[in-house]
């Protein structure tokens, strides 16, 4: 019977390395969208034994061309992505223990879901996440892969704690990410050169080899790929390397409310909704009704909401805020 990974592990730049180790690691991927489904995939395709997905959102129409686990008949039934990545991930390599989580990764459940991770991979698509995956990176000392992209451009970075800048390291003051598409759109073969990358960045450190490459930005029009220099490591000078100053994890840093990126979805942040057994006592009669441990979900006055313990509800094909609010109103708190 022929080696499944025999051409990967060929790789000369793989060394010494014992490829088959992959088998014993695991990853959990935060956010399985664009970057997230796609470095999924690969750890998946490569052989890593057990991977996590965590994600809160459902597949919409305009999702599909840069999100590439995902069907037509996926965003006309608006499957939630984690369920969707698990079906098409498990296809993929029955020997991968693949294990989908509907959940809003935020501060009352993060350490709980990275818990058992050789690796985080950054699939998140906002900075109030991505700085939350580095909190629990630190706080955990476990190794994660940030990567962003927008318009044609990305970066990535991994991220050792306690040998190589954290993201506070390098933006300790950070209140908006300069790679966002919810103004810059995104080019799919930017997505895809990104995921390729981190992928590979996670697989070094699932290896355990150490030539990583630090923070990578390219930009795939003009077929640009840099190494930024990094001023040398002190993590005495980062808030959440040296000073422990992990308030994204204590949950001091939350938005009330915000429009995603990619669609008309709108994250409202209310305690007062996070009572889902309650919620779903009062909606039982909804044919739409999908409860779960992590999230209720149900259509109601035309929109699709999905209510998180952690307190924050995504509210679907509302037309702005403003509406949002009066439907969360009315079906969530009211």
């Amino acid at each position: 019977m022929p080696d499944r990974y025999a051409v990967v592990s060929r790789v000369a730049e793989l060394g010494a390395a014992r490829y088959r180790d992959l088998a014993d690691r695991s990853a959990v991927v935060v956010g399985c969208g664009a970057l997230g489904s796609s470095v999924a995939a690969h750890l998946v395709r490569a052989g890593v034994g057990a991977v996590r997905v965590v994600d809160r959102d459902v597949v919409d129409e305009g999702n599909l061309p840069h999100q590439m686990l995902y069907t037509d008949d996926d965003a006309r039934r608006h499957v939630l992505k984690a369920d969707a990545a698990r079906e098409r991930l498990r296809a993929m390599n029955q020997d991968c223990v693949v294990e989908a989580v509907v959940a809003d990764y935020a501060p009352g459940n993060a350490l709980r879901l990275a818990s058992g991770a050789d690796v985080l991979i950054d699939g998140a698509d906002n900075l109030e996440t991505k700085l939350l995956l580095n909190d629990v990176a630190v706080a955990t000392s476990t190794p994660m892969v940030h990567a962003g992209c927008a318009g044609t451009e990305g970066a990535v970075l991994a991220i050792v704690p306690g040998r190589t800048h954290c993201l506070r390291c390098l933006w300790p003051d950070a209140t908006r990410s300069s790679l966002s598409c919810e103004t810059r759109g995104v080019l799919p073969g930017a997505v895809a050169a990104v995921a390729a990358l981190q992928a590979t960045e996670a697989m070094k450190v699932l290896l355990g080899l150490d030539e990583l490459c630090g923070l990578v930005r390219l930009d795939v029009w003009t077929a640009l790929t840099r190494r930024v220099p990094l001023p040398a490591y002190s993590p005495q000078r980062c808030p959440a390397c040296g000073r422990r100053d992990l308030k994204y994890l204590r949950g001091e840093a939350r938005t009330s409310a915000r429009l995603l990126c990619g669609g008309d979805t709108v994250l409202l942040s209310d305690p007062a909704g996070s009572d889902l057994d309650r919620l779903a006592r009062r909606h039982r009669d909804n044919p739409s009704l999908r409860s779960g441990p992590e999230c209720v979900q149900l259509e109601v006055d035309g929109c699709r909401v999905v209510v998180f313990a952690s307190g924050r509800t995504l509210v679907h094909g509302a037309g702005g805020e403003r509406r949002a609010r009066a439907v969360h109103a009315r079906h969530v708190t009211g």
